[in-house]
């Protein structure tokens, strides 16, 4: 799985999707991140969080943020 994001609520809505599907609930995820359920909730609304629980959401979650130029050419392999 992977995703365009072009806003923080697009990536917050992706690390909700993603945690779901791994069949993690809000308070379990936010324990191994540790942090509040509030703060995770705000980073799945997209609502401001640290870069550093950013980051550490998508890494616990098998994921990995790459940033390329709105031009970019981008082809994804697994």
């Amino acid at each position: 799985m992977w995703t365009n994001s072009y806003s923080l609520e697009q990536l917050g809505s992706f690390i909700q999707e993603a945690r779901k599907s791994q069949g993690m609930r809000q308070e379990e995820f936010a324990q191994k991140l540790g942090v509040s359920h509030t703060t995770l909730s705000n980073l799945e609304q997209g609502k401001n969080t640290s870069t550093k629980t950013l980051e550490l959401a998508l890494q616990l979650l098998g994921f990995r943020l790459v940033i390329v130029p709105k031009s970019a050419t981008v082809r994804v392999t697994e």
